[in-house]
C-alpha cells in the first residue's frame, strides 16, 4: 500500500520511485520560484517605473547603486564605440590655449573652471555633471572626443557635432587631457579671473 502514502512521506522509505517523483516535484518547485522570480521582479520594476513611483527630479540625489550603474554602463558603451584611433592635436601651448578657450566659452558652465565647480551643474542636473577642473576626466582623448561630438543619452550632455568643429572638439579634449599638467602660461590664464 506504498502507492497510497503520500509523496513527501514516501521520499524517505526508500522506494526508487518515490524518490525520483519526489526529486522531480522538488526540481519543479524549483524552476517555479526561478521563473516567477524572473518574471515578478521585472515586472515589479516595471510598475514602479509606469505607475509614476520612481523620483524624475533632477534636484534629487541619486542613489549610490544608481550612479555605479550608470558610470559602468556608459563606460562600457563608450568602450565599445569609439574606433581605435589616437589624437591628431599635439599639446602645444597654443592648441591647448584654443582648447581651453572653447572650453571656457562653451563647456565651464555645466562643467565648472579653475573659479570653481558650476553650481548648476553640482546641483540641477541628473546625473550630476563632472567637475573637471576639481577632477579632471580619466577617459582616454578618443573617449572624450566621442562623448563630445555624439553627446551622452538621458544626462544634459548635448552632442556638440556640426556645432563646432572636429578639430575644436579635439583642442577641448587635448586641453581636457593635460588639465594636471598644463604648461605654466596655460595654467595662469586658465586661472585667470575673467
Amino acid at each position: 500500500m506504498i502507492w497510497l502514502t503520500p509523496v513527501s512521506n514516501r521520499c524517505h522509505l526508500g522506494d526508487p520511485t518515490a524518490a525520483s517523483v519526489c526529486v522531480e516535484t522538488e526540481m519543479r518547485k524549483f524552476l517555479g520560484g526561478v521563473l516567477v522570480g524572473i518574471i515578478l521582479v521585472p515586472v515589479g520594476f516595471l510598475f514602479v517605473l509606469l505607475a509614476g513611483f520612481w523620483p524624475s527630479a533632477a534636484t534629487s540625489q541619486p542613489p549610490a547603486w544608481e550612479s555605479r550603474l550608470a558610470l559602468r554602463a556608459l563606460q562600457a558603451s563608450v568602450e565599445r564605440a569609439v574606433p581605435s584611433q589616437s589624437n591628431p592635436i599635439t599639446a602645444s601651448e597654443e592648441n591647448l590655449l584654443a582648447g581651453m578657450k572653447t572650453y571656457k566659452n562653451g563647456c565651464a558652465g555645466c562643467h565648472g573652471d579653475a573659479g570653481g565647480p558650476s553650481h548648476w551643474g553640482t546641483t540641477s542636473f541628473y546625473p550630476r555633471v563632472p567637475q573637471f577642473a576639481q577632477q579632471p576626466p580619466r577617459l582616454t582623448a578618443p573617449q572624450m572626443f566621442w562623448i563630445v561630438k555624439h553627446g551622452v543619452r538621458y544626462t544634459g550632455m548635448a552632442a556638440w557635432d556640426g556645432l563646432i568643429s572636429d578639430d575644436e572638439i579635439w583642442k577641448v579634449v587635448t586641453f581636457l587631457s593635460q588639465l594636471e599638467h598644463l604648461p605654466t602660461g596655460v595654467a595662469q590664464e586658465f586661472h585667470k579671473k575673467h
